[in-house]
């Protein structure tokens, strides 16, 4: 009924469909260059690891399921993993997978800018609803449906301009969004997915800056180990939402305070790296040392590869822009790398390049970061315990 894996391993490369990846010869530590490290490299390189198969997997199936129209099984399962906080690999939560499986049509349809088979892949869950109108399973994914489709009109409009159509249309579906949500109260249903749902809402509601951490709060309540919670909320307390800085520094710290007994420093380092993805860079307000130590606690947290590859990669990129930022940085980088190679040396067992965005000069540059001394040498790079480690082979 749940989760139905598939193998990872199809998925596996190896050191030359890395190296065919490669641009110019780029300049790493110690004098090596990319295609050098990773002509060294005979750990195990997966394409795409096993946690995102997984999650595709579970997606995938619900959708199948959706498409078969076993609504009630559907429906019975969402209600399961979601109060049961059912986790797949990787730390994601069953509950939502299943979700954006039942809304798969809708999804497509959006994807294709086909808004006349979006408005009927709504019509059929407002069907859905209908008939299990009891149900906060069956109005969370109508609801989450609306907030798809409120989003993806606003996003239509090219940026400067201003559509009056689509902007009342997202406002029509937020509005019909936050009427099903608020038919039900996540702490009653004991629902995390509904409490991010309604945590979705602030968007398009006016009063968004009062109740954003209210929600949050409820959020982290009902499943303080999820950290999707902190992640939609540390958007929103960064500057040009509904925060400032100083105050985003706070509410990280906050986060860890609300969430230290199961994930340690964990928020605080999912709180950053969000900042990250906005900000284009590190916050200047980051406490370094704390953070290199709240991306311990992240990967800890769930022992995963995905998590341990996301940290690499992560760590990678602040060690590229410290050293070029030459002996201003010195003390920065110390710390960067130390991280890096507790990373890379004791959690991460194999590479996932999907966790690589900005390609494979990045992974190069960390292992050279780390391994560089020993690379010179002649030594290769294996998988040794529970981490990475270096070996000399015997000719």
């Amino acid at each position: 009924m749940l989760v139905k894996t598939r193998s990872g391993r199809g998925q596996q490369e190896d050191a030359a469909a890395l190296r065919a990846q490669l641009g110019a010869a780029s300049p790493m530590p110690d004098g090596l260059t990319a295609d050098q490290v990773i002509a060294r490299l005979d750990a195990p390189v997966m394409r795409i690891g096993a946690e995102r198969t997984e999650w595709d997997c579970v997606r995938d199936d619900h959708a199948a399921m959706a498409a078969a129209g076993e609504w009630t099984d559907l429906l019975e399962a969402l209600r399961y993993t979601d109060q049961e906080r059912v986790m797949a690999s990787g730390g994601r939560r069953v509950a939502p997978l299943i979700s954006e499986g039942m809304r798969a049509g809708l999804s497509a349809a959006i994807a294709a800018g086909d808004w006349t088979a979006a408005k009927a892949e709504l019509a059929a869950l407002e069907a859905l609803f209908d008939r299990h109108s009891e149900d906060y399973c069956a109005a969370q994914v109508l609801a989450q449906g609306h907030i798809d489709m409120a989003s993806a009109r606003r996003r239509s409009v090219p940026d400067g301009q201003i559509s009056r159509d689509a902007w009342e249309e997202g406002a029509a579906h937020y509005e019909r969004a936050e009427a099903l949500v608020t038919e039900f109260d996540p702490i009653e249903e004991m629902s995390p997915l509904l409490a991010a749902t309604r945590y979705a809402l602030l968007p398009g509601i006016e009063d968004g800056v009062a109740v954003c951490r209210e929600w949050y709060e409820d959020w982290v309540d009902l499943d303080p180990e999820d950290a999707e919670a902190h992640a939609a909320h540390a958007v929103n307390m960064l500057p040009g939402w509904h925060g400032t800085l100083s105050g985003f520094e706070r509410e990280a710290r906050r986060a860890v305070r609300m969430t230290e007994g199961v994930t340690g420093k964990a928020a605080y380092a999912v709180y950053h790296f969000t900042a990250m993805k906005v900000l284009g860079d590190l916050s200047p307000t980051v406490d370094l040392e704390y953070f290199c130590e709240a991306i311990a606690d992240y990967q800890s947290a769930t022992g995963c590869q995905h998590r341990a590859n996301v940290s690499a990669h992560l760590l990678s990129g602040l060690a590229m822009e410290f050293r070029k930022e030459g002996a201003s940085a010195a003390y920065a980088l110390t710390k960067v790398r130390a991280a890096l190679s507790d990373v890379l040396w004791n959690r991460l067992r194999e590479i996932q390049m999907d966790c690589w965005t900005t390609g494979p000069e990045s992974l190069a540059f960390a292992l050279a970061e780390v391994f560089g001394p020993a690379l010179k040498r002649g030594a290769r790079i294996v998988r040794r315990g529970e981490g990475l480690g270096t070996l000399v082979r015997r000719s």
